[in-house]
């Protein structure tokens, strides 16, 4: 007979895991206005819910210059804000055949001229952490060169295997220098050991409080400086 302490559990997890299928399908509801044509939406993709707030706080606050680690559908939905807002996004991907088919969408939805989907091979870097690699520092360097970023989405290299948990960790320290004054940083996966241990070093190392939206997403986000909330 299971204990009481792992029937808890249990049903501590399968609230969480409704809780998020709600979070998601009203998500989806609102995504759908955005008028994206169907893609396809991976099991690896982000969340609706995440997207979502990301859009949340590209709108409210403004946000004009946004660098992501990672491209994929949160690209093509943050370009059709930044379509309209005349924000302009940079996307960094190790994978050219992945960043080719993710052109692809983008051009599908006439945003190219919002975003920039940058090739960057996984090469060593001074802040990886474990022996992992991280995005080309010098195309990462080249594309932002004199920029100001004030949204950062961190989705990528893939970090899903043990060996690779911390591989997310260098984006916040290759950047730092880059974010403004008032700006919003986003970390998926944060459901996995490896990504809420990136966001733990993260506030210690750069003065930072995450919110970590466990059952609502699967991201962390920290903010610094004056924003409106946007977390759905």
């Amino acid at each position: 007979m299971a204990s009481g302490t792992s029937l808890l559990g249990r049903a501590s997890t399968k609230l969480a895991e409704l809780n998020q299928s709600a979070a998601d399908a009203r998500a989806a509801v609102e995504l759908a206005k955005i008028g994206v044509p169907y893609l396809p939406w991976p099991a690896s993709a982000i969340a609706p819910s995440a997207l979502l707030s990301i859009l949340n706080d590209m709108e409210i606050n403004d946000r004009q210059h946004i660098v992501e680690f990672g491209c994929g559908l949160s690209t093509v939905y943050m370009a059709m804000i930044a379509k309209r807002t005349g924000a302009k996004i940079v996307s960094f991907d190790d994978n050219p055949e992945w960043a080719s088919l993710v052109r692809g969408w983008i051009d599908r939805v006439d945003a190219a001229a919002a975003c920039s989907i940058i090739v960057a091979p996984l090469t060593s870097n001074p802040h990886a952490l474990d022996g992992n690699k991280w995005y080309d520092r010098t195309v990462v360097e080249a594309q932002l060169a004199g920029a100001t970023v004030d949204l950062i989405l961190v989705d990528g290299p893939i970090a899903y295997t043990q060996e690779k948990r911390l591989a997310r960790y260098p984006a916040l320290p290759n950047i730092a220098d880059r974010l403004s004054g008032d700006c919003a940083i986003f970390l998926d996966d944060v459901r996995r050991s490896g990504e809420r241990e990136i966001a733990e070093r993260w506030a210690k190392e750069f003065g930072l409080t995450f919110e970590y939206h466990t059952s609502r997403g699967g991201y962390a986000k920290a903010v610094r400086g004056n924003a409106f909330y946007a977390a759905f």
